[in-house]
């Protein structure tokens, strides 16, 4: 925010102090180190802006993943986003701080018509302009072997749909799967820095807290000492007793009365003390504030752009992503183009090794293996993408 210049220094601010600041925090809790160390960014971002003119009103979206024994837990300021792959589903588990995700929220747009009365990159919270930043933090949600967990800027998801991140994080290592995923963005005319982080789970620790991906339960009412029955008795015999030390009174016999109305009101005391407490119902989630509109199948397009609601809990949206045909339909067609420019304009790539990579993904399809052509498919565009990356430096440089 600020243009690019500026809002690439509260980047480098945010990336430098954030993690400091997280390990120096004196809170044993993840939550607490991650709001503070947030907050710690906010003020760097703050004080370095008030320094110059030039850096009035700079800020950036932030998303900070953190991996302990408690599980995951996510710091998120911002419309950046924090994705999880488990079993053939993608999962957005941060909320977009965006324009467009709170009027639907607040039910002033749907999914189906945002996009004609509100911008797509307004975002309603950063890092930066001011000293008070509000902080979501999600979690924590469990971990398993095999999970994927993705930190993305809108740069991609601007041009990237999360059927299709789903299925490259599914398909391809983390360093194979981020550059893919870098190169089809601007693939298709990416125009914003695009930042991606992929974290693949090989083994984890068993956690020490419940899995917290379900609604927790409500904590068991804690048992009465007695129940209903024996509370009678005792006042039954501070009635009988009550009744004893009037009588013996009224017969001359004041010791005896006096024995009996300290038993009148040990039991009434006692009565009092096992009377059962009455329980509170549990807590129910809260409700949305607005009915939100149902999911509507609608096209699949170039982008994760807001096309269906969401919940009001993480993860916000969950898609399947176990049917990479469309995806690999585009990156055969990518790849075909790229080639064709490279020869066109006499680039030195290896056209040998682009043939046989294009085999290879013809191959893999036919024998139904579309992990294989996906990673054949990214090395051919990685190769192509990597000669254009070299002459626009070249080109800006120049």
């Amino acid at each position: 925010m600020g243009g690019h210049a500026v809002g690439d220094l509260a980047s480098r601010i945010t990336v430098s102090t954030l993690p400091l600041a997280y390990y120096k925090q004196e809170a044993t809790d993840v939550e607490t180190r991650l709001r503070l160390a947030i907050i710690a960014a906010n003020k760097a971002i703050n004080d370095k802006s008030r320094e110059n003119r030039e850096f009035e009103g700079m800020g950036t979206t932030c998303s900070v993943l953190s991996l302990s024994e408690a599980g995951a837990m996510i710091g998120h300021v911002g419309d950046s986003r924090v994705y999880r792959v488990r079993r053939g589903r993608i999962e957005q588990l941060t909320f977009d701080h965006s324009l467009q995700w709170e009027m639907i929220r607040l039910g002033r747009a749907t999914a189906e018509n945002v996009e004609l009365y509100h911008p797509r990159n307004v975002i309603t919270r950063c890092l930066g302009p001011d000293l008070a930043v509000q902080i979501d933090v999600e979690g924590p949600f469990s971990v398993e072997p095999e999970d994927v967990f993705m930190l993305c800027s809108d740069g991609l998801t601007n041009h990237v749909n999360d059927e299709e991140i789903g299925v490259i994080l599914s398909g391809l290592p983390p360093e194979k799967s981020s550059r893919l995923l870098i190169d089809l963005a601007n693939c298709r005319g990416g125009s914003d820095n695009s930042t991606v982080i992929v974290v693949h789970i090989e083994s984890y620790p068993a956690l020490t807290v419940r899995p917290p991906d379900s609604s927790p339960l409500p904590p068991p009412a804690a048992a009465a000492p007695a129940g209903g029955l024996p509370v009678a008795l005792m006042l039954l015999t501070a009635l009988i007793s009550l009744g004893l030390a009037g009588w013996t009174m009224f017969r001359g016999r004041p010791e005896l009365s006096a024995i009996f109305a300290i038993a009148a009101i040990a039991a009434f005391l006692l009565s009092r003390y096992f009377r059962p407490e009455p329980v509170a119902p549990p807590r129910l989630p809260t409700a949305p504030l607005t009915p939100l509109p149902d999911d509507p199948r609608l096209d699949p397009s170039m982008s994760s752009a807001l096309r269906s609601s969401f919940r009001t809990s993480p993860p916000y949206r969950t898609v399947d992503c176990q049917n990479p045909q469309e995806l690999l339909k585009f990156l055969a067609e990518a790849q075909s183009e790229l080639a064709q420019a490279a020869r066109d304009s006499s680039w030195r790539v290896d056209f040998d090794e682009l043939t046989q990579l294009g085999r290879q993904a013809t191959t893999a399809i036919q024998s139904e293996k579309p992990e294989k052509a996906i990673r054949a498919r990214a090395r051919a565009i990685e190769l192509l993408m990597k000669e254009i990356y070299q002459r626009r430096g070249a080109s800006t440089n120049g």
